[in-house]
């Protein structure tokens, strides 16, 4: 997965039709969800060619990222 992408306003509980940056990486040692994947909202714009000039490294996507978090990421867990 890429560092940022740029994508379409979606989530579990939202919809939107601005272009949308997300940070990805995975949550750090001592967090509750430590080594599964995590998306941060970085900024969002009216255009995809503002968010374009905002974050040239970023990656387009067609669609979302979002995933839901497991809670049943620990060996022997049968949630």
């Amino acid at each position: 997965m890429p560092d940022l992408t740029i994508e379409r306003g979606r989530g579990a509980t939202y919809s939107t039709d601005r272009w949308t940056v997300y940070e990805h990486g995975t949550y750090e040692r001592g967090s509750v969800l430590e080594g599964q994947s995590r998306r941060v909202w970085l900024d969002d714009f009216a255009t995809l060619d503002e968010a374009r000039a905002a974050y040239p490294d970023a990656d387009v996507i067609d669609g979302t990222t979002y995933r839901p978090q497991s809670l049943n990421h620990l060996p022997g867990e049968d949630l």
